[in-house]
């Protein structure tokens, strides 16, 4: 949504965090939280299913470890799936009862694939992989070698030193501006310095930075982008409480 600006896609969510933030405040967003499946076999469950985007493929699987902060949500992804929506790719405000209930936790039908929605972090486990992706983000960050492994290394030590965060920035009445924060003031820390130093490729560390005196922090500059700010009335979405949103039968044809 962000590279391609899919004002449509940023459009439903609108509306879905809408029906939560009303009737579901408990529930994690979709707008702030991330995604799961719950098991391994729910994940390769959607690999060739022509309802689900491509890119869900056993090469793109990854077993993460997450440490949520708060309680997690458990939804049927089906109704987000097969939402009714128009030409132009937006849902319909005029009927807006089977948010209602995928917020509520109701299955979409007989056969669900349950999401769970989590706010915190989520650790990456196969080693080999945060390896080779970060040697990846050594060839698009060439003269950023020393803090891009300082931060493999204080990830691999249980740390969150070179956490990056995005933020937006409204810069006036119109315009808004995605930026991302690089956070290094952990390796200010002793005892984070301390745990770095005790990885085994801190050796490594160590002959880079005397290689290297001066060094770069990633530049995620061409990463950011100006939104034009909308206007979109809400007022004229008919929130549904729960008890409401169970009248509705789930359409026949799925």
């Amino acid at each position: 949504m962000t590279e391609h600006q899919s004002n449509a896609r940023i459009f439903n969510e609108a509306i879905i965090e809408s029906v939560r933030a009303t009737r579901f405040a408990n529930q994690v967003s979709r707008m702030r939280g991330m995604y799961f499946f719950r098991s391994r076999a729910e994940a390769e469950a959607r690999i060739g299913d022509p309802a689900w985007p491509g890119y869900f493929q056993a090469e793109n699987l990854l077993e993460l470890e997450l440490q949520a902060r708060g309680a997690t949500t458990t939804v049927d992804a089906n109704w987000i799936t097969f939402a009714p929506v128009g030409a132009d790719g937006r849902i319909r405000t005029d009927d807006v009862n089977w948010i209602a209930r995928y917020w509520a936790g109701d299955p979409y039908n007989e056969s669900p694939v349950w999401e769970l929605l989590a706010n915190g972090v989520a650790l990456i486990l196969d080693t080999e992989v945060r390896r080779r992706c970060c040697d990846y983000v050594k060839t698009v960050f060439p003269h950023s070698d020393p803090p891009i492994l300082m931060a493999r290394l204080a990830s691999e030590a249980g740390t969150r030193g070179g956490l990056i965060t995005p933020f937006l920035l409204r810069e006036d009445d119109e315009h808004v501006r995605l930026g991302y924060i690089w956070s290094d003031a952990e390796f200010h820390d002793p005892e984070v310095i301390a745990k770095i130093a005790a990885h085994p490729d801190a050796g490594l560390l160590r002959r880079l930075m005397n290689e290297n005196r001066e060094w770069q922090r990633p530049d995620f500059r061409p990463w950011g982008r100006v939104y034009q700010v909308g206007v979109q009335q809400l007022d004229s979405v008919a929130i549904p409480s729960v008890h409401d949103a169970r009248q509705t039968s789930v359409p026949s044809d799925r």
